[in-house]
């Protein structure tokens, strides 16, 4: 299995929003916040086999070093919390690393490098995933 090369991009989208369940400032059942994560770790998952499948045809893959933005589409305006956003995600993380895209989501081989908010009624609810891939570093 080949590599993606250095500096490459790959989108995926997935048509819901992270679980609220998922807050540091959610108050509730576990049961509840178990569901709701693996809904969104299925989607998450799907959607990243689907782009895995397509660059397999296209003989890239494979992330060791990556480096992650994530954009939330909203239907409306409010005031939204990014660090709340990301902790919100990680159920989408390990659907990403579950997928086989990242090797893991520890600091030695995922950096978030940015946490957007976009308010678009049309479009929402959407979560935009970019991975590039990092140089990899010899140690």
């Amino acid at each position: 299995m080949s590599e993606m090369p250095a500096g490459k991009k790959m989108r995926i989208e997935v048509t819901q929003l992270p679980p609220v369940e998922y807050s540091l400032n959610w108050r509730g059942h576990w049961r509840e916040r178990y569901q709701a994560a693996k809904l969104y770790r299925d989607a998450v998952y799907y959607s990243c086999v689907d782009a895995r499948n397509r660059a397999l045809a296209s003989g890239k893959l494979a992330f060791v070093r990556a480096k992650l933005s994530l954009t939330f589409v909203f239907p409306e305006h409010r005031r939204r919390d990014r660090d709340n956003l990301l902790s919100r995600f990680k159920p989408g993380l390990d659907g990403i690393v579950a997928s086989g895209l990242l090797v893991d989501d520890d600091a030695e081989h995922l950096e978030i490098s940015s946490v957007d908010i976009v308010v678009d009624p049309k479009r929402a609810p959407l979560t935009i995933i970019e991975i590039e891939k990092l140089e990899e570093v010899v140690q």
